[in-house]
């Protein structure tokens, strides 16, 4: 089994970005949330925000959008040709995505792949569970959903998963298309 960061290792560019802008084009009464993410911007510059509010703070248009999961679906329709096709080559049915990108977002495109997905527990009407799957979290919750099991292989595009490169038995980093084995048996064995 590998495992897989979503937003861009297999998917082109940021999923919730995407699905902001998405959401905003149809509904454009979500510019009115605009001040919440320039405070919440500032507000992690300076560092007053952790990382966990400041992601919830992102993500915390989505109560404003109604039927969530009508746009998912439609997002997903027209965004799914962005998973790379490097990825698709090599998919098998036992891959586990691992992100924190909230789950109901990733989900739904991990369900279209037919691949387990673990991610952050943030519903659509604004309720985190937990913390964002991110960083040292996410070994966490991936040990909470599969147990002990340790995958082949971990993918991302962020240094900021160094704790499932290490868990793994080996770590690549995602340059584009490009895959750089980083680290085997929890030791880095090459430069980045």
């Amino acid at each position: 089994m590998s495992s897989y960061d979503f937003d861009d290792t297999i998917f082109r560019g940021n999923s919730m970005r995407r699905f902001s802008i998405f959401c905003t084009i149809r509904l454009p009464y979500l510019l009115l949330y605009l001040p919440v993410l320039l405070i919440a911007f500032l507000l992690r510059a300076v560092r007053i925000l952790n990382k966990n509010i400041y992601l919830l703070l992102l993500e915390g248009f989505v109560i404003f959008v109604p039927r969530v999961d009508r746009f998912v679906a439609k997002f997903w329709d027209k965004n799914m040709s962005r998973i790379k096709s490097w990825y698709l080559d090599r998919k098998r049915d036992d891959d586990v995505i691992v992100s924190a990108t909230p789950v109901f977002l990733v989900g739904e495109a991990c369900r279209r792949l037919g691949v387990k997905c673990i991610a952050t527990d943030f519903s659509p009407r604004g309720k985190l569970t937990g913390r964002h799957c991110h960083g040292s979290y996410k070994v966490e919750y991936f040990r909470r959903d599969m147990g002990d099991v340790v995958p082949d292989c971990y993918y991302s595009d962020s240094h900021s998963d160094k704790p499932m490169w290490v868990y793994c038995d080996r770590g690549c980093l995602v340059k584009g298309d490009k895959l750089i084995l980083l680290y085997e048996h929890g030791r880095k064995i090459a430069a980045a």
